[in-house]
This record gives structure tokens, sequence and C-alpha cells, in this order.
């Protein structure tokens, strides 16, 4: 039975309820996996849906084998399964009087079909009951199908109003989300702003992401805190008490506890670094100011931006700053490849004056690490393509300072808590110039960065305080309670 054998079988639960998705004119029958997450007073169910079973054809069985896929065909099977599936499947479990659905981005959309179809195309009901959230502002991030492929694969699910639903030439998944959703938002005030000029039809609401603090601060900030700011684990407002609360000596103690841990961890990992004859000389120090860059290497984030202006970095931060980057690229992705073999190319060019370390493998435990162990944490996206961004929230609980330019989350951060960390670039207008302008500024700002670090003890500690008060509103709690009154509060019967 394939589905024994199901990879994540060790953590999930097969349910013994089943159902299944018209596609082609043959019935793909779903099963249901549930995983329980258990919170500090109740336990939260989280349903996945497989279509890796014996009873359906090999085609049918890896429809849901990769997350994402390439093709359209498969990747509308897979939202259709994701989509109308999804609310089968709550029926199937018993989950008949449900007060919101709420879609995450468009690939979930086509649960407003199988909704229309249970309130008998009553299009105010569906929208009642269903809210939508975007997290991309380029057009390519919103899913399109073409209605010869949609009515073809999906057939009678698709209603005879789909066109005024989806738009005419194509079915765009986002168009049918907002069509049929009683409110949406974007992901930061001001991805909202650009949400609302790609779709200047509808209205979206701002609600910024926030992280869940208590799985990001490193093991040495949480004894501090336990000290300095009791409750901090359920009740994260309290970082803003932060700057009055925290001495600067015990807060420059557990970072640097932290930050050697990290420096040791790097420094012990060869692969690492491009050097054949990799010597005592090439080793991080916990005493240099330490960069770090980690998330997808794709065009819009410019991982490379920092060393365009190669010679002024040498100048600037020459014996004063170490470098690192972390990614992971699948195998068919060229741009995050080409990347990481510039960045080792760089770390071969400025070896003996900026030391640069590249992690191939990057995952949840290295992103602890990173956040933990830097000073400052990198951003280089192009305005306004980074949606929100949390990796910074990240860092600023540990006390690292964010250098960034002023796009997503770091728009509203960089005004709660000014000195938190640095904004630069985006003031170029012609879009030849941008990346030479913006790195240009990056070196000015970086130049500032080395001097306070080095030179102006009290200030950084200063900064580090208030990248740490930024957690009281970027966090998970603020989140939830802000989707609780502005998407969630809607219930509606069938």
């Amino acid at each position: 039975n394939p589905a024994l054998s199901f990879p994540l079988a060790r953590y999930l639960k097969k349910c013994e309820e089943q159902v299944s998705v018209r596609i082609e004119n043959r019935d793909v029958i779903i099963a249901i996996w549930k995983l329980e997450i258990k919170g500090t007073k109740s336990i939260l169910p989280v349903f996945f849906l497989s279509t890796n079973l014996p009873e359906n054809e090999k085609w049918d069985r890896d429809l849901t084998k990769n997350l994402y896929a390439s093709d359209a065909y498969t990747r509308l099977c897979q939202e259709a399964i994701l989509g109308v599936g999804g609310v089968k499947a709550l029926r199937a479990l018993g989950y008949e009087d449900v007060g919101c659905y709420h879609m995450n981005e468009g690939h979930c959309s086509f649960l407003t079909l199988e909704l229309l179809r249970e309130f008998v195309y009553d299009e105010k009901k569906v929208k009642s009951v269903t809210t939508f959230t975007t997290h991309t502002p380029i057009p390519s991030g919103h899913d399109f199908f073409n209605y010869d492929l949609a009515y073809k694969t999906l057939g009678e699910l698709l209603p005879w109003d789909i066109k005024k639903l989806a738009t005419e030439n194509n079915l765009r998944m986002t168009d049918l989300a907002l069509n049929l959703s009683r409110v949406a938002n974007g992901v930061s005030k001001k991805h909202a702003e650009v949400c609302q000029e790609m779709f200047p039809g509808y209205k979206f609401e701002g609600i910024t992401n926030g992280v869940y603090h208590k799985r990001w601060v490193g093991s040495e900030m949480a004894v501090l805190f336990d000290k300095t700011l009791k409750g901090w684990q359920d009740k994260p407002d309290i970082f803003a008490h932060a700057p009055e609360r925290i001495a600067s000596n015990d807060l420059e103690t557990a970072h640097q506890a932290q930050k050697k841990d990290f420096i040791g961890w790097i420094n012990s990992q060869k692969n690492f670094f491009s050097f054949d004859d990799f010597s005592s000389e090439d080793k991080f120090s916990d005493e240099v100011l330490t960069i770090g860059f980690a998330r997808r290497f794709v065009p819009y984030k410019r991982p490379e931006l920092i060393f365009f202006e190669k010679e002024l970095l040498k100048k600037i931060g020459n014996r004063k700053v170490q470098l690192v980057f972390a990614s992971h690229c699948h195998p068919s992705h060229l741009f995050c490849n080409d990347a990481m073999k510039n960045i080792t190319q760089d770390m071969e060019e400025l070896r003996g004056q900026i030391k640069v370390a590249m992690i191939p493998d990057y995952n949840l435990d290295i992103s602890k690490k990173l956040i933990g162990g830097c000073d400052v944490w990198l951003n280089t996206p192009i305005p306004p393509q980074e949606a929100s961004g949390t990796s910074g929230m990240k860092a600023a609980l540990n006390g690292c300072l964010n250098l960034s330019i002023s796009d997503g989350w770091w728009i509203e951060g960089k005004k709660k808590q000014t000195m938190s960390g640095w904004i630069f670039g985006g003031q170029a207008t012609n879009e030849s110039e941008r990346d030479r302008s913006d790195a240009l500024d990056l070196m000015d700002k970086l130049g500032d960065v080395i001097d306070c670090y080095y030179n102006r003890k009290k200030e950084w500690s200063e900064r580090m305080k208030s990248a740490i008060a930024l957690g009281a509103y970027f966090n998970t709690h603020r989140v939830c309670l802000e989707y609780e009154k502005k998407l969630w509060k809607t219930k509606a019967k069938k």
C-alpha cells in the first residue's frame, strides 16, 4: 500500500475518511492525514491531503507528490484537490458549520466553487464565510490557467459564470478568490498599497506579518529575558520595555555568548569555505562585525548586491566585517546556483581582507544559529517586491540590527524603533541605475554601521535594545488577534 510508506507517516495519523474530486471524468480518491499541534490550552488539528493511494492510477497518485509542480496540468489538479477536496474533507470529518474559510494565496481558491455548489450558487453566502490573504506583490506570483485546459481537466466543477468570477481571458485564481471573499489583506501596510494598485477594483487590509517569538529567541537571550522581561513567553508585548529594563552589560554578555557559539560552528564547517588550504587565518572571529544574509536566492532579493561595489567594500570593511550567506538551491534553479558560485568567487577574491562563508543547505535549525549569532541582518530586495519579510523580525528578537532597503515590514519597523537599524537605497528613479545607486548607498550606511559597532559602543547597545523592542509588535500573538478582528469575525449558516 503506497499510502503506508508515505514519509510523514511517522508524524501523521491517517484518517479513515476519504473523499474524491472529479478530474478528466474520473474520480481521484484523496486520503486525509492528521497532525495534532499541541498548544498551551488546546490541540489544533491540521489536515493534509494525498492522492498516493492504490485505488488511483499511477499518474493520479503522483499528483500530490511534489509541492508547486511546474507544469500547468499538475498544478491545476493540485489546486482542485486542495480547494474542492479540502472542503469535502472537512465535511467528511464532521466540520459542517465552519465560520470562516481563510484562503492563503490563490492556490486554494477552488474551495469557493465547492461552497457555491453547497450554497446553491448564492454568492453572498459564500462571501460571508470566506476571506483571502495574498503574500505576492508581483504579477508572476499569481496563478492563472488557460480555460481550454481548465474545462478539459475540471469540467463540471467550473460554474457557468466562471469567466465573470475569474476574468475573461484566463482563469485567474487570485481574482476568483477576491470576487468571492468578504475581505482581503496584504501582509504589510506597504504590501496592501501594492495590492490595491495591482487589483484596483478591490480593497485590501494591511495586516503585517509577525513571528513566533518563543521559537526564535536564542538560548542565552531567553535566560536574559527570563530575568528582565518576566512573562515574555506568553506576553510578547513586554518586549516594549527592553530599552529600560535590560542592562547593557548583560545584553552584551548574552549576545556575545550566542555569537561565540555561532562563530565556533562556522569555523568547524570547512565546506562553508572554498579554500583547499583553509587555515587559521581564514577562520571567523567573534570580535569582528558579523553580517548575515539568509533567504531564497531569487533575482529580486539581489543576494550579491553587497559585492556590486567591491573596491569600496574592501576600503570600508577591510578586516572589520565578515559576511555569512545561506540558502538552499534546487539543482535546476539556475539563478540560485549561479549566485552561490559567484559569492564563492567573491569569497576567494576578498580572502585576507573580508571573510565570507557560504552555507549551502539552509534550514530552520541553521536559521536560528544565524539570527542568534549575527550582529547585523542584511536585506536587499528590489522594492516594492518584498511583501513583508520575517527573517529580520527573528533577528531583531536577538538584538541583531537590520540593514535593509525600505520595503515590507521594515518600513513599519524602522518607524516604530528608529534606532533598531539602518535604511539604505530606494533613491534611484531610473531602473537602469537602481542597483548601482542602492549598492553605493549600502556602502555609505555600512560605513556608519562599522563605525557604530567599533567606536560607539553605548549607542550600539541602545540600538540592540530597540531591536528587541520590535518584538512587542512583530509577533504572531498580535497577528492572530488582528486577523481575528479584521478577517475571521464572521459566521454564517448554510
